[in-house]
């Protein structure tokens, strides 16, 4: 099926497996869209078969669909001009990905938060000629860097919602943690709930959300009394600072974390804020194609001084194959290593 951006519309062609499928259902199916979403869309007169306003039941031909409006929108985000623009990794017309520093808010909380990653993506998106909401599919912490997830579109950001929900999205991260995990590789499934004493804190309890995170330990260092453990952690649900959580109550923090128990070391730079939590590599299908999009990036120039510990482990992920994928290298400052 052929989607494509045209001004404030989405133009698509339906392939052969689609024909004399009512329209409904292609929008809920090959476009993966909410039904109430959809309903609401036809309540509107949004969805067009041809240059005629479609029906839900109405069969697919060979006439172009055309959904009006959901793309040219306000950015949601006002000031954007002071700050720099967002490094966007990989982009079409339906989704991107960028690159969050560490330090820096996805979005604003308060009127006070004048340069976060939605700024820098509002800004980004004017210099391409575009006007549309910034939307994030997922989020990062604070301090944590990496691969951030944006959809281009509202019909995209319901496909990847969707997508997100299904785990079709993987996210895998970087860690660098106090402490020997108790196996060389594992899966963490512990509930996280709130931390009633602690505002913004989160823990493991019995009453929480269920979580689960798979880890490797990559390598180990031992420095002064104190060892130091390098993970490749993957999220299997998406709760607030789940991996923080997790490593934390295994008697593991982050590096940095001062609010989960870590400290900062010798060697560590994180003058901004950030913590040894990088979001190395971005997978998924994409919402129409079906193809796989994977992007990875680099880590940050605040880990140079400590990743000397681990130079041959990161050399040797570098240049070998995982499955299809190849991992970020050690660090230069800038970001690349993009697939598609």
């Amino acid at each position: 099926m052929n989607v494509q951006v045209q001004g404030d519309m989405l133009l698509i062609q339906p392939d052969r497996r689609a024909l004399g499928s009512e329209v409904a259902r292609l929008l809920t199916t090959a476009l993966a869209l909410p039904e109430g979403f959809v309903r609401t869309l036809f309540h509107q007169q949004r969805v067009l078969l041809g240059a005629v306003p479609a029906t839900p039941t109405d069969l697919v031909g060979k006439s172009k669909l055309r959904l009006t409006g959901g793309v040219v929108e306000p950015y949601g985000v006002d000031d954007w001009g002071a700050v720099p623009m967002a490094e966007v990794l990989h982009a079409d017309d339906h989704l991107f990905v960028v690159n969050k520093p560490p330090g820096i808010l996805i979005h604003p909380g308060g009127a006070e938060d004048r340069d976060t990653l939605a700024h820098r993506v509002a800004h980004w998106l004017y210099a391409q000629g575009l006007e549309r909401k910034v939307r994030h599919v997922h989020r990062l912490d604070e301090g944590t860097s990496g691969c951030v997830l944006y959809a281009a579109h509202a019909y995209a950001a319901r496909a990847l919602d969707r997508a997100l929900a299904e785990r079709r999205i993987e996210r895998t991260y970087l860690a660098l943690v106090h402490g020997r995990l108790p196996q060389r590789q594992g899966r963490i499934e512990l509930r996280i709930g709130r931390d009633r004493h602690v505002a913004g804190k989160y823990r493991v309890t019995r009453s929480g959300k269920p979580a689960s995170t798979e880890y490797w330990v990559l390598g180990e260092h031992s420095q002064r009394g104190h060892t130091f453990s390098l993970l490749e952690c993957r999220l299997q649900t998406g709760r607030t600072h789940q991996i923080r959580v997790h490593l934390n109550h295994l008697g593991c923090p982050i590096v940095g974390d001062t609010l989960y128990g870590g400290h900062r070391v010798l060697g560590w730079r994180n003058e901004s804020s950030g913590i040894a939590l990088h979001a190395a590599r971005l997978a998924l299908p994409h919402p129409y194609t079906g193809e796989q999009v994977t992007v990875r990036v680099d880590l940050p120039a605040s880990w140079q001084g400590v990743l000397q510990w681990f130079a041959r482990t990161m050399a040797e992920m570098a240049g070998a194959k995982r499955g299809d994928d190849e991992w970020p290298s050690i660090p230069r400052g800038t970001a690349r290593g993009i697939e598609s």
